[in-house]
């Protein structure tokens, strides 16, 4: 869930593009043992980001990593994230 979402603000598209990232990012990795818990959600919101695995193509990294920008007024439109993926 996007930071914001999680400091109570409304969903918006920014959120949903920040939640692809996190897509993108599970279909990389491996079962990651972490609990989905309150505890998460308070590290998400304080800059907590997946780490990216090792052998990620660059320019799948590097979209991941637009996606979660802290600031959702800085992450993409899905138009442009289609046109840099595609």
């Amino acid at each position: 869930m996007a930071p914001e979402v999680l400091r109570g603000k409304p969903y918006t598209k920014a959120a949903d593009i920040y939640s692809f990232g996190i897509i993108m990012w599970e279909f990389t990795s491996a079962f990651n043992n972490r609990p989905h818990d309150f505890d998460l959600s308070l590290d998400i919101c304080k800059g907590l980001r997946p780490k990216i695995v090792e052998d990620t193509l660059p320019v799948y990294a590097r979209l991941m990593k637009r996606c979660w920008d802290s600031d959702p007024n800085k992450t993409d439109e899905l138009v442009e994230i289609l046109s840099i993926w595609i």
